[in-house]
């Protein structure tokens, strides 16, 4: 029989493996065509693991309290979940008809997934993985982002061109603007202030007041644009060019556009690595995800994943 002393020597090693899993810098990249998502470790620019998923999956968010990755999957109307510390899928959660856009509250127990032709989000407890209720939107909710605060929900309404804000605690609509052409990625600022939206066939990006829900101004980028990640220490924004294979660099400041960055082809996701200050991208045909250096506007590495690399959405584990 095994000591007292022997199993809690066993258990503080199980403990420190496990906070050292999900301590690490780690890229979560869905992969549409191959309905997997692998698992990058971003320090050694190794591959830790490729999970299988539902079908088709695109959309990617973190619950960062709990350890939890949730990935939809459009084609089997799910959402898959991910035990970050074990590197496993444990569960499948039944999602509506078309799930895609998916954001983690980062102070509340709930997960929002955007049912792209059912005009809804739909809303789950985080502690028991059930659904609880759901928020009517405008046409094909596509991007969604919960505030930092935790008290607001943004989604983007594709068809509609316009941008919804929920009050999270009440479960409500707040107001709908008007932005670009078939708006797509949305995400905050850290500070909670300001809200990007790539608007995809007008080709710009609106930056938004958070505060008082109404766009400040556009600034045009390149074909296509998908979704966009923000440098916090020089305040520009990176936005992926869907179409053009390129990143566009728009100085937040001078409220323009300064440069583009080549990528892998049909760039989608993009995620700011804080730890790193590197901008990663998810190019869609190019199976892959590239770390650009924000100093220089140069691709430093580029890693491979699976097939139709997506990461639409909060994809970086730090």
């Amino acid at each position: 029989m095994r000591s007292n002393k022997h199993r809690g020597a066993v258990a503080a090693l199980a403990s420190f493996f496990t906070a050292s899993a999900v301590a690490a810098p780690l890229a979560f990249v869905t992969n549409q065509g191959a309905s997997t998502v692998s698992v990058l470790d971003l320090g050694t620019q190794k591959t830790l693991a490729t999970l299988a998923v539902g079908r088709k999956p695109a959309g990617v968010a973190i619950d960062r309290r709990r350890h939890f990755v949730f990935v939809t999957a459009p084609d089997s109307h799910e959402v898959s979940v991910i035990d970050a510390a074990r590197l496993a899928v444990v569960k499948s959660l039944p999602a509506g008809d078309n799930p895609l856009g998916i954001a983690a509250d980062p102070v509340r127990d709930r997960l929002y997934v955007a049912d792209f032709y059912a005009k809804r989000v739909i809303a789950f407890d985080t502690t028991t993985l059930t659904q609880t209720y759901t928020l009517v939107t405008g046409e094909t909710p596509a991007g969604i982002a919960v505030s930092p605060s935790g008290d607001r929900l943004a989604v983007a309404n594709r068809d509609d061109d316009t941008l919804t804000f929920f009050d999270a605690e009440m479960r409500q609509a707040l107001t709908t603007i008007k932005v670009g052409h078939a708006p797509f990625g949305v995400n905050y600022a850290p500070d909670g202030a300001r809200l990007f939206v790539a608007n995809v066939k007008s080709g710009d990006v609106s930056v938004v007041d958070a505060h008082a829900m109404t766009e400040l101004y556009k600034v045009k980028v390149g074909e296509y644009p998908y979704a966009s990640a923000l440098d916090p220490k020089r305040d520009r924004l990176f936005v992926t060019n869907q179409q053009a294979g390129t990143v566009s660099v728009v100085d937040l400041g001078e409220r323009k556009e300064i440069a583009r960055i080549p990528v892998d082809d049909y760039p989608e996701g993009i995620g700011y690595a804080r730890d790193s200050g590197l901008i990663y991208v998810a190019s869609w045909f190019g199976n892959s995800l590239s770390a650009i250096d924000p100093a220089t506007l140069e691709v430093k590495t580029t890693l491979p994943c699976g097939d139709g690399s997506r990461a639409f959405g909060d994809f970086i584990l730090q």
